[in-house]
């Protein structure tokens, strides 16, 4: 069986969040050869497929109970809604939550969004990967000139960049005008 696509998440192994690997995905229970290893929000599986993703059994099966009456329980999610603008429709925001792999970061890591739309992700990035997408770059400068940082912080930040350690970009594609955006991380 052919392994599933995402919209917004083309090559979750190339970005690290699946590994190529035989298992036994706990969801499915079926044998399979790539396993997610990103961020879930809900109940831990210790196996868990792509295809249980794609599909939203996972989210289903992974829910957690949100207390209280018993009848609130908590669809998982693989990566969390943070300022999400008001025109990208929920049907998005669910898809990216809930039926699309998710990224590891630092912190708290943040899908983009552009053109009323999810951006699709396309991995870590350091200053060298962003030099290729200028205008990733220039977004990055204008959150930092939101913080207050000096132009030359903000040099030094960036050039300090790496995609494998810290501090590090998360690099994504707007699908519509394919506007390069990044977003930034630190432990």
């Amino acid at each position: 069986m052919a392994e599933p696509t995402f919209r917004y998440h083309p090559d979750p192994l190339a970005s690290g969040s699946a590994l190529r690997t035989d298992h036994v995905c706990r969801v499915c229970g079926m044998d399979r050869q790539i396993r997610y290893q990103g961020p879930v929000y809900g109940r831990q599986p210790d196996s868990l497929c792509l295809h249980c993703i794609q599909s939203g059994a996972a989210s289903l099966a992974l829910s957690i109970s949100g207390g209280g009456d018993g009848d609130s329980d908590m669809a998982a999610m693989f990566s969390d809604a943070v300022d999400v603008p008001d025109d990208v429709p929920l049907s998005v925001v669910e898809e990216i939550t809930r039926r699309t792999p998710g990224f590891a970061g630092w912190q708290q890591e943040a899908w983009l969004y552009h053109c009323g739309d999810g951006a699709a992700f396309l991995g870590s990035a350091g200053y060298r990967e962003l030099e290729a997408y200028p205008e990733a770059l220039a977004m990055l400068c204008a959150d930092h000139q939101r913080y207050g940082w000096s132009p030359a912080d903000t040099e030094e930040f960036l050039r300090g960049l790496d995609r494998t350690g810290e501090p590090t970009a998360y690099l994504f594609r707007c699908l519509h005008c394919n506007t390069s955006l990044a977003s930034w991380d630190i432990g």
